[in-house]
């Protein structure tokens, strides 16, 4: 009987060590996943200030190539063409002629519009991810921000908003925000190789000082590209009603 207790009383300590094993087994894998996640997020901010610095970068270059090109060489060139598209050999010159107009002061009249671009493709962005149309061609009234891609208000009144949305050989919804609110939504979806667009209108009164801009899905990001280049690109307008 009294080797019978040792017994169980052995088996017990074993048992013991063992939950305490495990539980420091536990513990260490929740710590790696809290530093694993910790990683993840610092990569993703790390991936988005990387693209900020090339959009920048981006609107550097074409600020450069317009100080000292002449006015050909405002159309902006791009090679990520998808494969079954096809590209006639005589340039693209419906950019060329409209982005030489320089950024107006607002009008006497009170005249607001704006109207960019984005010159090159977005690589699967992410939810919350804002959409930077970094050619302005048209921005009387100094609104837009080719750099942030957000337009504020320069003074109230009731806006027309339009944003067009190319993507390639995936699926993507956007939305046109007006500050923290949602006023309008597109998706679209384009696989197996296939591209196409889709665009979105919002009217809406805005307030001075306002800032209204287009981003990727808060909840949903899709996947694939949002493709640019000579045969279609993405593109952000807007303009005061009254």
């Amino acid at each position: 009987m009294l080797e019978l207790r040792e017994t169980v009383q052995k088996l017990d300590n074993v048992v013991q060590k063992q939950s305490a094993r495990i539980y420091n087994l536990e513990t260490t894998d929740t710590i790696q996943r809290t530093h694993i996640q910790s990683l993840m997020s610092d990569k993703k901010t790390d991936i988005e200030y990387r693209r900020k610095l090339e959009r920048r970068l981006k609107v550097i270059e074409n600020k450069c190539v317009r100080q000292h090109s002449g006015p050909n060489a405002y159309g902006v060139k791009h090679s990520d063409i998808s494969q079954h598209e096809h590209v006639d050999d005589q340039e693209n010159t419906d950019y060329k002629k409209t982005s030489t107009l320089q950024p107006d002061n607002m009008a006497s009249d009170g005249l607001v519009a704006f109207y960019s671009y984005m010159s090159h493709s977005e690589y699967n962005p992410s939810t919350h991810h804002t959409l930077i149309y970094d050619i302005s061609v048209t921005n009387v009234g100094s609104g837009y921000n080719q750099v942030t891609g957000i337009f504020t208000a320069p003074t109230s009144g009731v806006y027309v908003f339009i944003w067009v949305t190319r993507v390639y050989d995936g699926e993507h919804p956007t939305e046109l925000m007006i500050n923290n609110a949602v006023y309008g939504v597109t998706f679209l979806r384009a696989k197996g190789g296939d591209d196409g667009s889709v665009s979105g209108t919002v009217v809406a009164s805005v307030t001075k000082g306002d800032s209204v801009f287009v981003r990727i899905h808060s909840s949903y990001p899709g996947n694939g590209h949002i493709l640019s280049n000579d045969n279609g690109r993405p593109s952000f307008s807007g303009w005061l009603l009254r």
